[in-house]
């Protein structure tokens, strides 16, 4: 089996390459290194991992790297929120033009599976305590949000009129060792401030809910989707939920270090309730969570 990986460079594509070696699996790295480093997978090129580099918004770039590939992995994005604000017109172009062009790749060149990494985003505002599922409104707040929804919606079309298996999962919060500063989740900043001795900054009053889901567990629901899984949508992430200021505390108690919490103005786009239903995925993907306070733990160590 040979699969190609947009955005390979990037990191979750760092860890799901390094988890296909392992499975020895022939893997190609697609990325145009707008968000990662060449020199970042050295490691990665030594073990045979072949790397093109290109944009999946060049549709000539795609179309070339995708052949001879059984299943095309799809994680090129842009996945700010704030920079989706600021500029919702690249967000967009990447986001759904950059991924109809993968679409078109995918058929011409046979693809027998392609697997996308969607969001959570696309769900918006909840409400406390309300597990969302894949059938919950999608009413995205933000840019970022609104092009993953219109990703999905291209995708969803494109199936209907061309004979390509997709399987799109909507990943909750994630966390993980390399996570890009510019582009970390609000665990990977903490552990940030904490190496640094520095007071914890909440952005809001603290008590807006997230569901975290660990890169490792991340990497197993796109294995197994490999395998399982057709022309459907998937939430990703652990079913659990915990508040924001809950985590700071926690987060603090497990550095044994005596930090202060700060409050700041709520950031534009922020969603106040979010938690999976992940009971689709468990069943159809075989999926079963893994991560717990022993990953975040790790990470501070």
């Amino acid at each position: 089996m040979k699969i190609i990986v947009t955005g390979g460079a990037g990191f979750i594509g760092k860890h799901l390459v390094e988890f296909l070696i392992k499975k020895k699996i022939s893997v190609t790295i697609f990325d145009n290194f707008s968000n990662s480093k060449k020199d970042s997978i050295t490691n990665l090129k030594n073990h045979g991992v072949k790397i093109i580099e290109g944009d999946i918004t060049k549709i000539n770039d795609i179309n070339n790297a995708v052949k001879n590939h059984d299943v095309v992995i799809h994680l090129a994005a842009k996945i700010s929120v704030e920079e989706s604000i600021e500029n919702p017109t690249k967000t967009f172009q990447t986001n759904v033009d950059g991924t109809k062009n993968v679409l078109i790749a995918c058929e011409k060149n046979n693809i027998k599976k392609i697997i996308v990494s969607s969001s959570a985003a696309v769900y918006g505002e909840s409400e406390a305590d309300i597990k969302l599922t894949e059938k919950s409104k999608i009413n995205p707040i933000s840019p970022y949000g609104e092009s993953k929804a219109m990703m999905e919606n291209e995708i969803k079309i494109f199936e209907e009129n061309h004979d390509v298996n997709y399987v799109i999962l909507r990943f909750f919060n994630i966390y993980g060792i390399g996570q890009s500063p510019e582009y970390a989740g609000v665990i990977t900043k903490f552990v940030k401030k904490i190496e640094l001795n520095k007071s914890l900054e909440i952005f809001g009053d603290g008590m807006q809910t997230r569901d975290f889901i660990s890169i490792n567990d991340v990497i197993d629901s796109i294995y197994h989707s490999i395998e399982n899984g057709k022309n459907q949508i998937y939430n990703i992430a652990s079913g659990k939920t915990i508040t924001i200021k809950k985590l700071a505390e926690l987060m603090i108690s497990l550095s044994k270090k005596d930090l202060k919490i700060i409050y700041n103005d709520i950031k534009k786009g922020d969603i106040r309730f979010s938690q999976a239903d992940i009971s689709l995925a468990k069943k159809e993907l075989d999926y079963l969570p893994k991560g717990s306070v022993e990953g975040i733990k790790n990470l501070l160590n």
